[in-house]
């Protein structure tokens, strides 16, 4: 295997913003490219006022060049430099860059320029299609946020309690617009003329979103509509505490795993700078801050220096 460079490690531990060497470079590359997926996202909205293009529709241009390039040579460097991400036992330097390729940061780092090539390849290609694939943008951000991957994670281990919620939810729409419809089309045939209609109106009324356009005219297409509501309301409060439940139980799980792997890294009661940035690491991957990473290494080496006065 090709050893690993120094160059190529430091820029790794920078872009991952993991480096301690080069910390301040690490923190401002995050600024950057922060900086650049925000401006990038206001462009794209500005872009659709008819007036701000027209005016402005050139620079516009000239800047998501210039972002392209960022983000191609950005692309290009984690590629190269993904040949250091851990694990690196059992994998070779092409399996470990592929593995980031296909990952979902890859995938969204690719989708961050692939607009540019789609209009250079396709150029009939509808600018409001490529538009909200530039929009997408926004997920470069998750290279230092791990909520997506984590509420996606949550949902997933309590999915059987949230494949059950939403049968409730779906059940309430189904239920509730046919009720309105038999008690309303008569009167509103325009409106709830029919049971997909209804459906919409059910469905705005569950989500406590109640647009107005749609009310009840009849006493019993109101009882129908206040019980659509509270049933909206119930349904909410049961999604949401699923989720706020999985997502606290996996912020624990984090934290319990952090302190195994940091408890069986510290066997000796020392750490040292390698045994650091393999902290650093970790903190990242389970998504702790540092005074809370700070505070289990500090507890953990205590135990540790306890435990030997004791023997």
């Amino acid at each position: 295997m090709t050893p690993i460079t120094p160059l190529r490690q430091r820029l790794f531990l920078i872009l991952e913003l993991q480096s301690q060497q080069d910390l301040r470079a690490a923190r401002v590359f995050s600024w950057v490219l922060t900086l650049m997926v925000l401006s990038n996202v206001l462009a794209v909205i500005l872009e659709s006022v008819p007036s701000i293009e027209a005016q402005y529709g050139l620079s516009l241009q000239l800047f998501d060049l210039f972002s392209v390039a960022f983000f191609s040579i950005e692309y290009l460097l984690r590629i190269w430099t993904a040949a250091d991400r851990p694990p690196k036992k059992h994998a070779t330097e092409t399996r470990r860059r592929l593995a980031y390729v296909f990952s979902f940061h890859g995938l969204v780092d690719l989708l961050a320029i692939l607009p540019f090539f789609l209009q250079a390849l396709l150029p009939g290609l509808d600018l409001r299609f490529l538009r909200i694939i530039r929009v997408m943008r926004i997920l470069k951000l998750s290279h230092y946020s791990t909520a997506l991957e984590d509420l996606m994670a949550s949902i997933y281990a309590e999915r059987d309690a949230f494949v059950s919620a939403l049968y409730l939810l779906v059940l309430s729409i189904l239920i509730t617009s046919c009720l309105i419809y038999f008690a309303e089309h008569h009167l509103q045939p325009d409106k709830l003329g029919t049971i997909p209609d209804a459906m919409w109106w059910s469905i705005v009324t569950i989500t406590t979103v109640g647009y107005g356009d749609v009310t009840p005219l009849s006493p019993w297409g109101k009882v129908i509509g206040a019980f659509t509501a509270l049933s909206g309301i119930f349904t909410a409060a049961l999604l949401t505490g699923i989720v706020a439940s999985a997502f606290a139980a996996r912020v624990r799980t984090h934290e319990l795993e952090f302190t195994t792997e940091v408890e069986e890294l510290l066997k000796d009661g020392h750490i040292d700078a390698k045994e650091q940035r393999t902290i650093e690491h970790l903190r990242h991957e389970y998504n702790l801050t540092e005074d809370h990473a700070r505070a289990i290494v500090r507890q953990i080496l205590e135990e540790k220096s306890l435990m030997a006065r004791r023997d």
